[in-house]
Order: structure tokens, then C-alpha cells, then sequence
């Protein structure tokens, strides 16, 4: 059997060819990209370089350029118009349960009868029943997961600034057709105490989609086996973090790349950029998701190795950089302790092996699940990666900033003025004329001995105008550049003629959003998925500690008894991750406000009538929303809710009421005496208590002498 260092070697080269032949799968896709970014911030005459305009996609072959060589960045309008629009702010996430058939009993053949309990029922059916009533326990536990869940997507967003990351995203996709967003785990300083841990917190982050390479066998990005991250690190930061010597890394830095990026020349080094100066040493390296093993199955793999990993699983982890002999992650030493057995015998679970192969985050258990969300406005069939909202207008693009160009030296030329004079003229004639004004006045003296007149020894010629039929053609290529990419006049917020009546406007107004709203559909179904793989990645990595400056102590207890406790699968399954549906666009301040005049207006007298029964929660509502569209405060328009009612007089004990109407008319006639005296007793207490001052000297003559009681019927007589 070979060495575990010569295993990992030729695995390595094989991985090596496999990211080289996904550079140039993705070549299409990046020339695209690298032609819609000039367009958006290029050099302002890039266009007519020859690389590009002569080349073998180029659009000029034997027309010379124009001397006056200028770019219209439509482009640029066209991303910070849709840009600013489509992401404004974060989305507000939305965590629900997976609702279950609500099934009446008759479906489970049940047949319950009025007076019935369920023991009355025959054990199978007492058994349906049973499991009914523990789907309902379910349900409310399902229901505070997703409260809490949704509570620590709602949170993060402000902490990590998923705007700024997620605007970044949206423009890329823009420009070049795809942006991609990886979900991870990060540190963040919760106290400012260096001496205490930091915690951990889960998180989507933006990173260009330059880096990003994945499997080239197939035509659909849902079929994928693998996908990779290009990563570049300082190099002691790599070697602390897998625990290689910087010297051995130090080797790969001083090697030429075989994976060369775009246009990129063969005596390119890793890690470099041309014409910059670099702080660091860097290392370029490669973070790989395979679902298709360790590698030893791949095509090129060598045969003696095949099968040699299939303990390891289908879903691997591998860190591969150019120039050292084995992944960052397995160095040799590891494979030495797996031995022999991974030929022949299965690893044990906690195996150090299996646990440095091991996906950081197990997002295979979702459906389709990788660590990135992928975010694209147009697919394109054949291939697995989608088109730039660019690129089908890149025709119109070319010939509108050819024509401009054109037009800019035309205007320049037209500019000119031909001053004609005789050969036989004298030079002083020509140096007058050439000689600088004096207050916007020249004067040229003509010598009498010529004998002709100042017209026929200086002529002035005109050159011709710019016709109307050229500044026609370019605003028909504009109209065209715009028909293609959605940038139609009423996105400027002008219009050339009014409209004739409502009806017009509002087609106009709801044609002109179909684009910009499926596009807003798509952003939000990616954000979706990010909200998704952001739970998952939550559930397998944090821990109480990580919790509690987000949802409590509360929050972090119930945390570890009902979410920790479910499975991954469970979390992808029985949930729905949403996005609330425009809550991500720029909101349209005006349209609500309007909305909310028409909403005061109709439901205003509706709910104004319910205060004076004490219900003021309707009318306050439609308060806060109504300020809210105006952007003011609605406190002092919101109605204080009704005092508590006054507790009521307590009355004679019922039992003595009872008493009372059992007896009859006598008796009821003594409970009124006794009422009766009993009131007297209470008034006349309340005046013995009363200090009483004296007329001479002011002092207190203290409580009244107690009136002796009499015996008989004129006891109650007050």
C-alpha cells in the first residue's frame, strides 16, 4: 500500500484539475461579467482598446476611431436605480409552522355520539385519538420554535449589517449575473472585556462571485456535486488556523498557479496582484464542498485508490491549496493514525479524521442545501450559470457609445472655422489674422496696393452642421438599450406627453413594474433561503452562552429544550422561512399615504362609534398606522383607554337573602329594621368621632357621651 503522504499527494492534484476545469467551464460567464463591469466602471475609452474592439468578439474591424472617445453609463443608472429599490433595508423574517390537514373524526372512522367520553371508544380508535392529541402537543411546541427562531433571525441582521452585505449582493447580480451570499459562523465581542470569551453568531456574508466555483458536468446548478470558495489569507493566519508550518506554506507562494482566473497569464503567482504593493505574505487556497466523497471516485483519481475513503461518507470537507501535497485540513500525520483501516474496516465515529472531513455546518440535510445562496434574475438554459441583466443589451450598449463618440468629434469638427486668404496676399495679412483679439475686437489692415476688396483676399468658410438625422438614430438606439433593460422614462419619474385619463396612468404604472417587481419576487425568494440556512447553521453551532444577548435567559433555556433537541431535518421540514413580501424594497411613501387617507376616511366613523362602548383598541390602531404613513407621531391622537368600573356596594350576604325568602313577610320586615339600625349605628359613630372645638377657646370637647341603649320596640327608631 502507498504512503499516506503519496495518497494525499496525487488526491490533491486531482482536485486540482477539477477546480482548473471549473475556471474554464466558467469562462462564458466571466467574460460576460468582466464586459459588464467596464461598461459600469471602466475607463471611459476601454471600449475602443483593440483587445476589445478589434478582438474576436469585437464590434470594429476597419472603421477608424473617432478622436473624442467618451462611455454613457447606462449601466451605472441601471443598477443604482433598480439597486436602491429592490434592497432599502432588511427584511423583516418570518418563521411558521407547517400547518397538518385539519381531518374531522369521521375521516379517522370515529363515530362519536353526544354523551360519549373517549374510554367509550374501542381501543384502535382510543389509540387515533391518542395520537391526535400528542400531534396537538406537537404543534404548540412547533409553534414556540418558531417564535424563538424567528426572534434570532429578526436580531442578527442589525448586529452583523446584513443590509450593507446584502446590497453588495443585490448590485453584483446586477452587474455581472450573479452575487453570491455564505453562510457562517463569526465571533463578535459582546462585552468589550477582552478577558471574556467572544460568542459566536451565525451569519450570511457577501463575497464576489469571482470567487465562487462549482462542478462543470452539469447544465442545472441543482445537480451539482461539489462547489468551492476561493480564500486569500495571510500566511500566518492559514498556518495557525490548520496548524501548518509557515515555511511549508511559504513554498506554495513562491509557485506559479496552474487554476489561472480570467485572462490570467502563466507567470502569475498566487496571491499576488499586478501593480499593487501587498502588507502580507498571502496564500490563495480553495474551501471544497463535495457530495461526491473524498475524491478518490472522481475521474482522474488513480484506480489503486478507488473506493479507499468510502468510510468517510459521500459528504466531505477538503481545503486545497496549490503547492502543498495534501489538503490544509488532512495533513499526513492524520491519515498515518487512520492506518490501514481505511481500506478495509469502518473509522469510529469521533474518529480525528472523520471530524476534520466533516462539513462545518451539515447543510446536505436541507434539500438541495449548500453553504451559499446563489441570488439571479435570469437563467440560461444549457448552462449552469445564469446571464448578466446586461448582457442582452451589450449590442445596443456598443453602437450608443460608438455613436456618441462619433458625435462628440462631429460637434467638435463643426466647431471649427476655415479662414481662406490669397497666396498672394502679404504676411502681415495672415499674422494679423492669426494675432490674439484685444477686447473681442481684431482689426486687419489691407494693404491698398492689391487693389481688391478685404471679401476676395479673406474668405471664411463654415463647416457643416450636425444633422437632425444623427441625434434620430441615437435616441432610437437609447429607446431600444432601454426596452431591453426596464430603463423606460417613467422609471426617471418623467413622461414626454400626459396621459389622457386615470385608466391610462394606471396601466402605464403597473406594465412598468413587472419587471422590477418579478425581480423583487426573486430577491426575496433568495433571502428566504438565506433565512433558512441561517436557522440551520444556528441549530448545529450555538450554544446557550451564544444566546442569551439575543433572546435571554429565558429565550436561551427554552432554546436548549425545544430546538436543540430537534433534528436538523426537522428544522428544514416542518418550518416555512419567509420574508414578509416587499418588507426588503424602498416603501412608497406617498402610495401609503394615500392609502391610509382612503383607509380613515372609510373605516374612521366605523371604529369612532366603538369608543363609546370602551373600545378604543380599533380607532388607536388605525391611528398609528394613518401617523405612520406620514411619518409623525400619533400619540396625541390616540384615545386613553376607560376608567375601571367602580366595585360595587357589597350588600347583605346572600345566605341571610336566602333566610329571608324562605320565612316570609315577617322576616323580611325585620331584615329592614336591622338594615335600618345598622345604618343608624354607623351614622352615629361617625358623629361621635367628629372632634367638636368649643366656642370659648377653641379647644376639643372630645368624643360625644355614649347615648345609653334602650330595651323594646324603640331601639330601631332613629
Amino acid at each position: 500500500m502507498a504512503q499516506p503522504s503519496e495518497i494525499l499527494r496525487r488526491l490533491t492534484q486531482t482536485w486540482v484539475k477539477k477546480l482548473a476545469a471549473a475556471v474554464k467551464y466558467k469562462e462564458r460567464f466571466t467574460e460576460d461579467a468582466k464586459e459588464a463591469s467596464n461598461f459600469f466602471d471602466g475607463q471611459h475609452n476601454w471600449m475602443w482598446q483593440d483587445a476589445y474592439a478589434r478582438g474576436e468578439s469585437g464590434y470594429n474591424q476597419s472603421i477608424a476611431p473617432p478622436s473624442f472617445r467618451i462611455q454613457v453609463n447606462k449601466v451605472f443608472e441601471l443598477v443604482d436605480i433598480y439597486g436602491s429599490v429592490m434592497y432599502h433595508r432588511n427584511p423583516v423574517r418570518t418563521v411558521s409552522v407547517m400547518e397538518y390537514p385539519d381531518l374531522p373524526p369521521t375521516a379517522l372512522g370515529i363515530q362519536v355520539q353526544p354523551g360519549m367520553v373517549p374510554d367509550m371508544l374501542p381501543p384502535d380508535q382510543q389509540q387515533v385519538l391518542q395520537v391526535a392529541v400528542a400531534e396537538s402537543q406537537d404543534k404548540i411546541n412547533r409553534l414556540a420554535v418558531a417564535e424563538l427562531m424567528q426572534a434570532y433571525l429578526n436580531v442578527t441582521p442589525q448586529e452583523l449589517d446584513l443590509k450593507r452585505q446584502g446590497q453588495k449582493w443585490v448590485r453584483e447580480a446586477l452587474i455581472k449575473g450573479m452575487g453570491v451570499m455564505w453562510t457562517e459562523l463569526v465571533q463578535i465581542e459582546a462585552s468589550g472585556d477582552e478577558s471574556q470569551e467572544p460568542i459566536n453568531v451565525v451569519g450570511s456574508f457577501y463575497d464576489s462571485v469571482d470567487n465562487f466555483l462549482m462542478d462543470g458536468d452539469w447544465e442545472n446548478m441543482d445537480d451539482i456535486l461539489w462547489c468551492a470558495k476561493r480564500c486569500i489569507q495571510p500566511i500566518d493566519v492559514v498556518a495557525q488556523e490548520f496548524g501548518i508550518p509557515e515555511e511549508q506554506l511559504r513554498k506554495h507562494i513562491d509557485q506559479t498557479s496552474e487554476i489561472k482566473l480570467y485572462k490570467e497569464g502563466k507567470s502569475a503567482r498566487r496571491g499576488k496582484k499586478d501593480g499593487v504593493a501587498q502588507s502580507n505574505e498571502l496564500v490563495t487556497y480553495y474551501k471544497i464542498w463535495s457530495k461526491c466523497g473524498f475524491g478518490d471516485r472522481l475521474k482522474d483519481a488513480p484506480k489503486e485508490f478507488r473506493g479507499m475513503f468510502d468510510s468517510l461518507g459521500k459528504y466531505c470537507y477538503l481545503v486545497i491549496a496549490e503547492g502543498i501535497d495534501f489538503p490544509l485540513n488532512v495533513p499526513p500525520s492524520v491519515l498515518e493514525q487512520y492506518g490501514e483501516q481505511a481500506a478495509s474496516e469502518e473509522p469510529q465515529a469521533d474518529s480525528e479524521i472523520l471530524t476534520r472531513v466533516a462539513w462545518p455546518i451539515p447543510f446536505y440535510c436541507d434539500n438541495n442545501g449548500w453553504p451559499f445562496t446563489p441570488l439571479y434574475f435570469h437563467w440560461k438554459p444549457g448552462y449552469a450559470y445564469p446571464i448578466s441583466h446586461i448582457r442582452p443589451a451589450i449590442g445596443e450598449l456598443r453602437l450608443l457609445n460608438w455613436a456618441m463618440s462619433f458625435l462628440a468629434t462631429r460637434i467638435a469638427t463643426s466647431c471649427e472655422t476655415i479662414v481662406a486668404v490669397q497666396k498672394a496676399a502679404d504676411e502681415t495679412i495672415k499674422d494679423q489674422i492669426l494675432a490674439p483679439s484685444e477686447g473681442g475686437f481684431k482689426m486687419v489692415e489691407i494693404s491698398e496696393l492689391l487693389g481688391r476688396g478685404i471679401g476676395d483676399v479673406v474668405s471664411v468658410f463654415q463647416m457643416p452642421q450636425v444633422t437632425k438625422d444623427l441625434w434620430d438614430i441615437i435616441s432610437a438606439i437609447a429607446q431600444m438599450f432601454a426596452e431591453r433593460t426596464g430603463l423606460s422614462e417613467l422609471v426617471y419619474g418623467y413622461t414626454r406627453s400626459s396621459f389622457r385619463s386615470a385608466s391610462e396612468a394606471q396601466i402605464k404604472q403597473e406594465n412598468i413594474s413587472i419587471r422590477p417587481d418579478n425581480m423583487a419576487n426573486q430577491l426575496e425568494d433568495a433571502m428566504s433561503l438565506l433565512s433558512r440556512r441561517e436557522a440551520l447553521a444556528a441549530r448545529w453551532l450555538l450554544e446557550p452562552k451564544d444566546l442569551v444577548p439575543f433572546v435571554g435567559q429565558v429565550g436561551a433555556l427554552a432554546w436548549q429544550r425545544n430546538i436543540a433537541t430537534r433534528s436538523i431535518a426537522s428544522l428544514s421540514r416542518d418550518f416555512i422561512y419567509r420574508v414578509e413580501a416587499g418588507s426588503a424594497r424602498k416603501p412608497n411613501k406617498a402610495t401609503r399615504a394615500e392609502q391610509m387617507q382612503m383607509a380613515v376616511q372609510t373605516l374612521g366613523p366605523i371604529v369612532s362609534n366603538l369608543i363609546g362602548a370602551g373600545i378604543v383598541e380599533p380607532f388607536n390602531a388605525l391611528m398609528r398606522d394613518w401617523a405612520d404613513s406620514l411619518d409623525i407621531d400619533a400619540s396625541p391622537y390616540l384615545v386613553p383607554p376607560p376608567a375601571p368600573p367602580a366595585a360595587p356596594i357589597p350588600g347583605p350576604p346572600p345566605s341571610l337573602k336566602r333566610n329571608v325568602l324562605r320565612r316570609g313577610p315577617v322576616a323580611s320586615q325585620n331584615l329592614k329594621k336591622t338594615c335600618r339600625l345598622t345604618k343608624c349605628r354607623q351614622s352615629w359613630h361617625r358623629r361621635r368621632e367628629v372632634p367638636v372645638a368649643e366656642k370659648a377657646g377653641g379647644q376639643s370637647l372630645g368624643p360625644l357621651p355614649r347615648k345609653p341603649r334602650s330595651v323594646g320596640g324603640n331601639a330601631t327608631q332613629c
